[in-house]
């Protein structure tokens, strides 16, 4: 897990079994097979090359053709039929979950003549690792573990284990955990009081929740008995709603607890609505601004019925203390869009839930901005983030690379386990091939299915998925592996970006269903990677672009989306709350927000930065470097993209 948390990182601990003859052969190996470039090649070891092989994946599960390109050489026909020679042979045999591999293999009905596909080459992708001393990797772990605490954003998959294993292991010395969905992830997998006493009655109510569910009638099990009892006895007091404090006492009493009961005669929401009803809006909002982020959570209820000189005033007694919250609740505003039903996406255990109103919702909703409602805020925002961060200590010369404008604000979590060079939700990467070649591929886990859906400028969805692609709906402009039905398998899949385009799509949505497992069962990795040239192998190390490792209690997940109209790849990485078999063409209104343009020019790191320090241009003379590939001098510090710990520490 060490080695793993420092490779996400980029780098590699120096190992005492150094043999000095064979450290430039195995340079020669990390670059050739992994586009690795190490600072001080002469320290290398076989240590480090096994802990590069495991973390970028070398024995990739052979797909059920072995190239995507295979395909165009079959008629749809072929392809048709040799799918059902080969599913039969499954489903009359041991059955589709059977642990025999050789079952699963492809039944080559119809004889083909295929190219010998070239290694890959010129598309390789060279990344900078560091190698360092174990004293110096305790120093980074730690920073790694302060920066998961101050996160005020739920910990994605591997961000969790990452913690886990930093706590496990003494890195931890009683750091403030910032997001309450955090310390109630410490508290359930540590059960300690000092993690009790971070939380109020409020989030006792959230965690027997999340271990209960909301039942009106429910027992509690002995395993969550320890946790729910050190919640109660630890935790801080503060309003509650009716229903919260029903909850609560519930709780009190299956657990035979000695404790008053609550009850929600003073909460502020019952106070501020009533003088809502009365028309004093600004007076409901003091009320909510007196009690942590009631004001940011109910703000378009308040602002929607104010007039012109209470905006203003509510808008100023919003808190400025974390720049990211601000630029989160600004998104949610300006993104809103009142001419037709909304979509609200919120997240529940790492997945992506949404609900769209009803025609009835739509129609009697009362909680609507105006255009010039939204610039005022939008105004009054960015004025307070500014502000927040000239009165912070400057980080002095900074030099910030233009492709952090295309880095999105880590603003929710994503679903991510270990990944390679993973950037936030809603980030931007130029297409640098004429082609994108994207796979997926598992171990121990059944038939998990790559599918596609393609949005046409017209607004039509099409979907390429298992169940039709031998009919070759895009010609070779698309083109798929097939469906690999194995608990060890691969799929792939190719697209011809100017072909797609003169077509008239706009976007290309590659997503992940568990036909056969839920998304949480063995290993499941996706990503893609750019291309000049389709006739190569299907796999290769040394020029994956992204690669992310998916997991999450659900059968469903988006990785990322091709961008036709800006020739980039949008990052999505998202696993959404679904029991869906099979691709649905839906999926698209739950991720388009991050499809437009004007996302990423709102809601960029480059923005929040370039306050944070002296902007200058020369990288070599700045305090702090924030850039992709340059390797630092002695007393310079460098941020990647991809240093989201580091980032948000900055941001926060």
């Amino acid at each position: 897990m060490k080695k793993i948390i420092l490779a996400k990182h980029r780098y590699l601990l120096i190992d005492k079994n150094i043999n000095k003859e064979k450290a430039p052969y195995l340079a020669s190996k990390l670059l050739n097979n992994f586009g690795i470039i190490v600072d001080k090649p002469q320290l290398l070891s076989n240590y480090n090359l096994s802990t590069i092989s495991n973390f970028y994946g070398v024995n990739i599960p052979k797909s059920f053709y072995k190239n995507p390109q295979d395909t165009k050489y079959y008629s749809c026909d072929e392809l048709l039929i040799e799918q059902l020679v080969s599913y039969l042979k499954i489903e009359l045999t041991k059955g589709p979950f059977s642990l025999d591999e050789s079952i699963f293999e492809r039944v080559p009905v119809f004889k083909k003549i295929l190219p010998n596909y070239e290694e890959d080459g010129e598309e390789v992708v060279l990344r900078t690792y560091k190698m360092i001393t174990e004293q110096e990797s305790e120093k980074i772990l730690k920073d790694i573990l302060v920066n998961l605490c101050a996160y005020t954003r739920p910990w994605a998959t591997s961000e969790k284990d990452d913690f886990c294993w930093l706590y496990t292991n003494g890195y931890y010395d009683g750091e403030e955990i910032n997001c309450k969905d955090n310390i109630i992830t410490a508290l359930q997998e540590f059960k300690t009081i000092n993690f009790a006493k971070m939380l109020d009655k409020k989030d006792v109510v959230k965690l027997s929740c999340s271990l209960l569910g909301e039942k009106k009638v429910f027992t509690i099990p002995d395993n969550n008995k320890i946790i729910l009892e050190l919640a109660i006895n630890n935790a801080k007091d503060c309003f509650l709603t009716k229903r919260q404090a029903k909850y609560y006492n519930t709780l009190i009493k299956k657990l035979d607890l000695n404790l008053p009961k609550e009850n929600n005669q003073a909460s502020p929401y019952s106070i501020a609505k009533k003088l809502l009803n009365d028309g004093n809006v600004l007076g409901g909002a003091k009320i909510f601004a007196e009690h942590g982020s009631l004001l940011e959570r109910n703000l378009v209820w308040l602002l929607s019925r104010a007039n012109k000189d209470e905006i203003t005033q509510i808008l100023d007694l919003v808190k400025a203390n974390n720049p990211i919250v601000l630029s989160q609740l600004l998104q949610e505003i300006l993104l809103d869009d009142y001419s037709s039903p909304r979509t609200f996406r919120f997240f529940r255990n790492n997945t992506l839930k949404n609900h769209t109103e009803t025609e009835y919702e739509y129609t009697y909703r009362k909680s609507k901005l105006s255009k010039a409602t939204k610039q005022v805020i939008k105004k009054i925002i960015l004025e307070k983030i500014e502000l927040y961060y000239k009165n912070q200590k400057s980080l002095g010369d900074i030099y910030v690379s233009s492709e952090f404008k295309n880095i999105a604000l880590p603003l929710n979590t994503s679903a991510n386990g270990t990944g390679l060079d993973i950037l936030p939700t809603g980030s931007r990467l130029p297409i640098n091939g004429k082609y994108i070649r994207t796979f997926c591929y598992w171990f121990n886990a059944f038939d998990i299915d790559t599918s596609v859906v393609f949005v046409h400028s017209s607004g039509k969805r099409e979907v390429l998925y298992w169940g039709n692609y031998s009919k070759k709906l895009f010609g070779n402009s698309a083109l798929t592996s097939g469906d690999d039905r194995n608990r060890n398998g691969s799929e792939f899949i190719d697209f011809d970006i100017e072909e797609l385009k003169n077509l008239g799509y706009k976007y290309a949505i590659f997503t992940l269903n568990g036909y056969g497992s839920p998304l949480d069962h063995g290993e499941i990795y996706c990503g893609y990677q750019n291309k000049n040239n389709l006739n190569t192998k299907a796999w290769s190390a040394k020029n994956i672009e992204l690669k992310m490792q998916v997991k999450g209690n659900s059968r469903a997940y988006v990785g990322f989306a091709i961008d036709f109209d800006t020739d980039e790849i949008v990052i999505l990485n998202q696993v959404l709350e679904s029991d869906d078999l099979v691709v649905e063409s839906n999926i698209y209104q739950r991720i388009a927000v991050y499809l437009n343009s004007h996302y990423i020019k709102n809601f960029n790191l480059y923005k929040l930065l370039s306050l944070r320090g002296n902007m200058i241009k020369s990288k070599s003379k700045a305090a702090i470097v924030f850039d992709r590939d340059y390797n630092a001098k002695n007393e310079q510090t460098i941020i990647r993209p991809y240093d989201i710990e580091k980032l948000v520490a900055l941001l926060k």
